[in-house]
């Protein structure tokens, strides 16, 4: 199979974190790789802004919060090879997670397809402003599956 990457195999990058909603994306994604025989690439983002004010202004708390997450990805990495995905991989970024998914990681990684999770809610506010997975659904160069719970 020939694919816009440059590799003979397609690449699948979810977008996860360690929600509810993050574990279906994760599932997803690895169902995907394991049917496609793709690489999977798990990639998720550090908030620094979602911390409360006091853990943001302690860097040792900012630090320990940051380590969860890497512990997390190792955990979501062990869980894809466990169900048959071949290659997995897995990316760790600061900022905001729909500009830093498009920006920073997909021009890189050079996906075939993302997979995201967004809440199936519709309040006004995501109509109008968008959510991390629309911004990404909308401005991603690539093919998004979004995950709804």
């Amino acid at each position: 199979m020939t694919t816009e990457n440059e590799l003979d195999y397609p690449i699948i990058l979810a977008a996860v974190d360690d929600s509810e909603l993050g574990q279906l994306t994760l599932a997803n994604a690895i169902h995907q790789a394991h049917e496609d025989g793709a690489v999977l690439i798990i990639a998720s983002i550090f908030e620094k802004d979602q911390l409360n004010v006091f853990d943001a202004l302690s860097k040792e708390r900012t630090t320990d919060a940051r380590t969860d997450v890497e512990n997390a990805l190792k955990r979501y990495r062990q869980e894809a090879l466990d169900a048959g995905v071949k290659t997995v991989a897995t990316v760790l970024r600061d900022g905001e997670p729909g500009k830093v998914i498009v920006r920073d990681i997909i021009p890189v990684i050079k996906p075939n397809l993302v997979v995201i999770g967004a809440h199936s809610k519709r309040s006004l506010s995501d109509r109008y402003f968008g959510t991390q997975s629309g911004y990404v659904a909308a401005n991603a160069p690539v093919t998004v599956m979004v995950v709804r719970q």
